[in-house]
């Protein structure tokens, strides 16, 4: 699964990132790490699309992911989206968007990331 590739590619770079390693989940964030004072990452499919079709067969494989970063503590955003960002390029993610959200109520900063990657099959 395309979640699972990211999140080890992630992982890597977790001391780099300063963020504990056990605060990276795919798809879903269990309910008792909702409220911790740690910055967590949700990593989630957005799709993958078989295209490219040459004589009737696709060719390739277009997979999209969001990351989600739910910032908390010490964590500085643009050093930990630039590190994402240069890891993901390196192989072969490429961003499409990205934006922030405050929630109203805690004043907390989320960023969303959302990227694609083209494979040849």
């Amino acid at each position: 699964m395309i979640t699972k590739k990211v999140k080890d590619i992630l992982l890597k770079r977790a001391d780099e990132l300063e963020i504990n390693p056990s605060c990276f989940f795919t798809q879903n964030i269990p309910q008792d790490y909702t409220e911790v004072d740690e910055t967590t990452i949700l990593i989630s499919e957005i799709n993958s699309i078989y295209s490219g079709r040459a004589s009737d067969v696709s060719t390739t494989k277009d997979s999209r992911i969001e990351i989600q970063i739910f910032y908390r503590g010490d964590t500085i955003p643009d050093i930990t989206e630039s590190i994402i960002n240069q890891e993901l390029e390196k192989n072969r993610f490429y961003q499409y968007d990205s934006y922030p959200n405050v929630d109203p109520d805690t004043g907390f900063l989320t960023r969303t990331m959302k990227y694609e990657k083209t494979e040849v099959i």
